[in-house]
């Protein structure tokens, strides 16, 4: 009897093969497994399905990529068009420099070399031209010939007489004279 035991202990503890039979179907298992495959089919066209749909979207967006960078090429080109300037253009931005140069510089100048002597009637200023075109007044024409000394020491200024003339209405006769003074 203890042998007996030992063999029945033995078969009970080895394990036992599953008791599936693949030559001989069972016709109760089988709505099962066509539910199955068809379940597995669904899922793998669903699978193909939003992966096809995935890849359409992929190329929509690398499409719209390719797009939005030739636009930002395009753009950097017309930056770069508007920023290179004709000659014409360098011509208009240098006189437009010019005429933001202040005439202060040459206005200190002519109050420097200026005296009681001489009346000031008139100032002409021309920034692009770095000029002041000034109308004067005075009894002598000496007083002028000083001023025009006055101005002429400073540095880097010079005076041109333009034109000088007594005015004939005025009882005092005064000498009317008229400068150009500019830098350089």
């Amino acid at each position: 009897m203890k042998a007996w035991l030992a063999n029945a202990w033995r078969h009970a503890r080895a394990p036992q093969a599953p008791g599936i039979n693949f030559q001989q179907t069972s016709a109760a298992y089988r709505p099962l497994v066509v539910v199955l495959w068809l379940a597995t089919a669904v899922l793998v066209f669903s699978a193909w399905h939003h992966w096809e749909r995935m890849a359409q979207q992929q190329q929509q967006t690398d499409e719209l990529e390719q797009q939005f960078i030739q636009l930002a090429r395009r753009q950097e080109q017309l930056v770069q068009a508007a920023i290179r300037l004709s000659p014409q253009q360098k011509q208009q931005l240098a006189a437009f420099a010019q005429q933001k140069a202040s005439p202060f510089a040459l206005m200190d100048v002519v109050a420097q070399a200026w005296s009681k002597d001489v009346a000031l009637t008139r100032v002409e200023v021309n920034t692009q031209a770095q000029r002041l075109h000034l109308d004067l007044e005075t009894k002598v024409l000496g007083d002028v010939f000083r001023f025009v000394e006055r101005l002429q020491a400073q540095p880097g200024v010079g005076v041109t007489l333009q034109q000088s003339a007594l005015k004939p209405n005025d009882p005092q006769q005064p000498v009317q004279v008229k400068l150009t003074v500019g830098a350089g």
